[in-house]
């Protein structure tokens, strides 16, 4: 295809060439007072399409400019598993016209003149975007094989600045109920998981009717706020007042007293690769367990992170034990739990509120005004740790735990502090964070039926992101009747992480038999 300059226009307008040439471009330039840039024009058999948007520069996000700080340089990782093998260039043309025309995608970050960092327009070449791997027959024997693959990417070399921060790997290669996958990588300024997934939802169709739309869970919190005057009244001296006592947790953590455990035994080490592992879950055992605690699906995610975290962590202890002295090899590990464990976690928590992902088509379009990007705010959670005799109780501490938190205005000060703060002060900070706790957690709600992309139908996502820290990363996301916790470990400090992702499955399990009886109790 031939490539030919044309004259400027202004955003949005898809013009011919001989209708650029009836336009005044002084004129344009003064009525829209924005900066224009030189657009690439493609010629097809079929006439002449746009590949790349003149528009306005935009700056980055505060969350972006520290997200891009060295000290954190996140990405996102997705895999995404077909049913089918993937046709490269049917994959291209979709993402041509998938990815190549979002503006974030088609987009790099430079300095201006005042040194502050700006979106500025790229043209997409798509091939510098599409990597298909020489893989041998003996290397992608191995089970494992896309999980090494994708956590391999977490050290190669940064993404071109030059170009659009992005690209996609094509694994024609089997991976559990997969023929073949799709590995993203993703700048983490480019947007959060739930951008991405918003993303991937608007490039994809319902299977197998690509006519009917999707379903999308709206996430609504069981647990709300009274609206009456008094309760608001409380609610604001009660959330004032929690607010204090995080700010006051906060700098005990960062201060003087992180977490001590097992798990962060080697935290001052050399930063090691990471290893990633995940566990398929079934919803509606996560439902029964959230129906019997009057909780969340968050509440229940994280009690059977915190109840998985101690069969793990007592299973290591007692192997420790044994090892170091002659123990009773019939011993249970589930009494050699060890003194003083903390497990703190830093929850991600959606600004947007409770938005529908099906309803924000408009960040395909505009991000800028829309509610693309990272909007992010934290709470720092810390999880039971003790051995209950009812297995429900985790998530009925985590349930507690996070009301007190909503009720606080916890997360819009770590919002506020990142969009407000020095941008080398708040990677520092959140460095030191992920130093002094254990977890970083985050879930969403995908699709409830399944989807195609193409005509290729996607049989699970799993999603994770790696930053600039030794934090162990627990992601959870829905999709299809299903879920999948997805671990990203340093692979010093959690030595097999698919038995931590299966301990925390076992551990939902035991819940769910739990719930399933207090259910029946409660009916008879």
């Amino acid at each position: 295809m031939k490539t030919s300059k044309v004259n400027l226009v202004a955003e949005g307008q898809l013009v011919s060439k001989q209708n650029a040439h009836d336009h005044d471009d002084g004129d344009a330039f003064e009525e829209a007072k924005i900066k224009l840039r030189e657009i690439a024009m493609k010629r097809k058999d079929d006439g002449i399409y746009m590949v790349n948007i003149s528009r306005l520069e935009e700056p980055l996000s505060p969350t972006a400019c520290v997200i891009s700080d060295p000290l954190l340089d996140g990405y996102i990782f997705t895999i995404v598993g077909f049913e089918k093998e993937i046709d490269v260039k049917s994959l291209k043309v979709l993402l041509q016209k998938n990815l190549a025309e979002h503006q974030r995608f088609s987009s790099v970050a430079e300095k201006d003149k005042h040194n502050n960092l700006k979106w500025c327009a790229r043209e997409v070449v798509i091939e510098d975007h599409v990597i298909v791997p020489s893989l041998s027959v003996s290397t992608v024997k191995h089970l494992d094989f896309v999980n090494e693959y994708t956590t391999s990417l977490m050290t190669a070399p940064p993404l071109d600045p030059c170009r659009p921060l992005w690209e996609v790997h094509v694994l024609n290669v089997s991976s559990g109920d997969a023929a073949a996958s799709l590995v993203f990588r993703i700048h983490h300024s480019l947007g959060d998981c739930i951008s991405m997934l918003s993303l991937l939802i608007n490039s994809t169709t319902k299977a197998p009717n690509p006519n009917v739309s999707h379903t999308i869970l709206q996430h609504i919190p069981s647990y709300q706020r009274s609206r009456g005057f008094l309760q608001i009244v409380y609610n604001v001296i009660a959330g004032l007042w929690l607010t204090f006592l995080c700010v006051f947790d906060y700098m005990i953590v960062l201060l003087w007293n992180g977490d001590q455990n097992l798990l962060k035994e080697a935290s001052r080490a050399k930063i090691s690769s990471k290893r990633l592992a995940h566990v398929t879950l079934n919803i509606e055992d996560i439902y029964l367990v959230k129906k019997a605690v009057n909780g969340t699906l968050n509440d229940v995610i994280m009690g059977a992170l915190s109840a998985g975290f101690v069969r793990y962590t007592s299973r290591r202890q007692y192997v420790a034990e044994k090892m170091s002295r002659s123990s009773d090899p019939n011993a249970s590990a589930e009494h050699h739990l060890p003194l003083n464990i903390s497990l703190r976690a830093m929850v991600a928590v959606n600004m947007r509120g409770y938005p529908v992902l099906k309803d924000l088509d408009r960040n395909m379009k505009n991000p800028s005004k829309s509610m693309w990007g990272n909007k992010l705010g934290f709470w720092m959670i810390p999880l039971p740790t003790f051995q209950y005799g009812d297995p429900l109780q985790y998530c009925r501490a985590t349930t507690m735990m996070s009301r007190m938190k909503k009720l606080s205005f916890e997360a819009s000060m770590i919002y506020a502090i990142t969009k407000y703060m020095p941008t080398k002060l708040v990677a520092y900070i959140s460095t030191k964070l992920a130093e002094s706790t254990t977890l970083g957690i985050s879930n969403v709600m995908g699709p409830v039926e399944q989807i195609q992309y193409g005509d290729n139908p996607i049989t699970h996502i799993i999603p994770t992101a790696h930053l600039n820290y030794r934090s162990i990363v627990m992601h959870f996301i829905s999709y299809a009747g299903k879920g999948k916790l997805v671990a990203l470990v340093p692979e010093d400090v959690i030595a097999d992480p698919q038995q931590l992702c299966e301990d925390c499955a076992d551990a939902l399990q035991v819940m769910k038999e739990a719930a399933a009886k207090t259910t029946s109790l409660n009916l008879s």
